[in-house]
């Protein structure tokens, strides 16, 4: 019985609530105090009066039981979510009077699809009066982050809302929260990226240094115009690879260019001092740069090793290769030699030294010339670098080469033409690669990007910058780059053990002149036999076809038919024509 007059009494007041008959609801209320407490409603009354836009109701039901603005509709979203997704701030306004009978805030219920707030919502309708009604009501609202570790700028940019980003911007600057526009998302994406992302040139603008402390009167802090995001790229990086440019996309280039150039003019004047505000504290603490000194204490550890390692090679050299073989070799060879690998082996040693001494001395004194003494370090590490090449010329067997019919290029020289040959090409050769790299990765991309936007448009849901869409690009690029990888490295291991099998063939068949064994010495002295050995055969096969075979033949040998005991293990007569 008592349950069949709870339900007439509920049926009663939904009706009044349809009829927007107070004087009903209101007896109805007085004669049932108790009638919100039902267990089981057909209806929300709350709700009902919010979709009929019955403020008077909304008053009297949300004082007896603001609890009721709590109970979500769809997909978690309050009553408080559509108002803002809608843009009615009349209704934004009357929910919000009832947050003082609520145990926990309205405008900090988020949905369960998105996690976002109410203000989420409104940010990405460009709902500005809505916004600055749930600034007013909840300031520390616009702190909140959603699944994807955005804020509300992130998502102004992302939804391309300038006028709400400028809201917002006002807004963080009258709590002290300006840092939220340099934070980053969970892909490491800053307002920024998404900006240049989306081509949004007035929230770009908004974002960089001298426009923000424009806007926030005096507070000067820092934005990482050079901040880079999961996948290693800065905003200009990003867009670089939007395709077709247009204006737009020019002006947002130069507008990044010349925020750059400010960045770094104000990075080297020691008068100024950037403060990073305290995530809820109104002070204000000097923050370093972590990534770019991280980045350089490793770039230095590595580029002291790398010039520690050439030195100790060079230095040791004398004691893995004979005396006689370093400085009493006074011998001619073609240029054709140098591409069949036929010079003394130290001549290669010494030519890839020079290249990593070359490359991490360059590299090293860039780096140490931004440092304090900076001039000096620079010229430092000049002469550490004369230092090297005069004992590089020490070491080097001085032996000529022959350029074309009359030149003859020394030893010394053809290793530093060949070092920055070296240089030269394997620059050119990796920045290709990358070229290379980034065009497949942009097809594979453009491919899945065709698939999954087929599929999104099914949907009424928008697509961001960071979703699912994105991990499905990374693991189909991945996918493909290892398959390619893998094949590589399967056709790399039969050529290797193809000529390791023909190696050790010749190897195993060829004989070696008398040594001592057990000497490195003495095998440095049978590797260097083979090869030139080697190199006689060749002449003289192509003496042969040049019908020079006579002239080769008038040569006499010794008489014991054997190989002289000279430094290189060949024949003493072979080169004094």
């Amino acid at each position: 019985m008592a349950a069949s007059n709870n339900s007439s009494v509920s049926s009663k007041l939904l009706d009044a609530i349809k009829n927007d008959d107070m004087e009903a609801c209101q007896s109805l209320i007085s004669a049932n105090p108790k009638v919100f407490d039902l267990a089981v409603w057909p209806e929300n009354p709350l709700i009902l009066a919010c979709k009929l836009r019955r403020f008077a109701f909304i008053l009297v039901i949300g004082n007896i039981k603001p609890e009721l603005a709590l109970q979500k509709i769809q997909h978690g979203t309050t009553v408080l979510h559509l108002s803002c997704i809608y843009g009615d701030d009349e209704m934004v306004r009357a929910l919000l009077d009832l947050r003082v009978n609520v145990d926990r805030p309205l405008c900090y219920e988020k949905d369960d699809d998105f996690l976002m707030i109410p203000l989420q919502f409104a940010v990405v309708h460009g709902h500005v009066d809505v916004i600055l009604l749930l600034l007013s009501a909840c300031p520390d609202s616009i702190t909140e982050l959603n699944s994807e570790k955005q804020t509300v700028f992130h998502l102004a940019a992302e939804y391309c809302v300038p006028d709400a980003f400028r809201v917002l911007v006002g807004e963080a600057k009258k709590l002290n929260r300006e840092y939220l526009i340099d934070e980053e998302d969970c892909h490491g994406n800053t307002v920024l990226h998404i900006a240049v992302y989306y081509k949004q040139l007035r929230i770009v603008k908004m974002c960089l240094p001298d426009q923000l402390s424009s806007t926030t009167s005096g507070h000067d802090f820092p934005i990482r115009v050079n901040a880079k995001n999961m996948s290693d790229e800065t905003a200009l990086d990003l867009c670089d690879k939007i395709p077709d440019p247009d204006h737009e996309t020019r002006q947002i280039e130069s507008t990044l260019r010349a925020a750059i150039r400010r960045e770094v003019s104000l990075s080297n004047d020691p008068g100024v001092h950037h403060r990073h505000p305290k995530r809820g504290s109104s002070t204000s603490t000097t923050i370093p740069s972590w990534r770019t000194l991280e980045t350089k204490n490793v770039l230095l550890v590595v580029l002291a090793i790398f010039i520690t390692l050439a030195f100790t090679l060079t230095c040791s050299l004398p004691t893995f290769f004979p005396k006689e073989y370093l400085f009493a070799i006074d011998l001619e060879f073609e240029l054709k030699d140098l591409l069949y690998a036929k010079l003394p082996l130290i001549f290669y040693i010494m030519s890839f030294t020079t290249v990593l001494l070359t490359t991490s001395t360059c590299i090293l004194s860039v780096l140490l010339y931004s440092l304090p003494c900076g001039t000096l370090m620079l010229l430092g590490g000049f002469v550490t670098f004369i230092l090297y090449l005069l004992l590089a010329y020490f070491i080097m067997p001085k032996f000529s080469v022959r350029v074309g019919s009359q030149r003859l290029l020394p030893s010394y020289y053809l290793m530093l033409i060949l070092a920055l040959g070296v240089i030269f090409v394997g620059s050119l050769l990796i920045h290709l690669g990358d070229c290379l790299i980034l065009c497949c990765n942009n097809y594979a991309k453009s491919v899945i990007n065709k698939v999954v936007s087929k599929f999104w448009s099914r949907s009424n849901k928008r697509l961001p910058i960071s979703n699912q869409s994105f991990q499905v690009q990374m693991v189909f690029c991945l996918g493909f780059w290892v398959s390619v990888f893998w094949l590589l490295f399967v056709q790399a291991v039969r050529l290797s053990f193809v000529l390791f099998c023909s190696v050790v063939g010749v190897w195993s068949c060829w004989p070696f002149p008398h040594a001592e064994e057990g000497t490195i010495s003495s095998h440095m002295k049978e590797i260097v036999g083979f090869l030139l050995c080697v190199e006689e055969v060749d002449n003289l096969l192509h003496d042969q076809v040049r019908g020079d075979l006579a002239w080769r033949r008038s040569q006499t040998l010794p008489a014991s038919g054997k190989r002289s005991q000279s430094p290189l293990g060949k024949w003493d007569e072979t080169y004094s024509r």
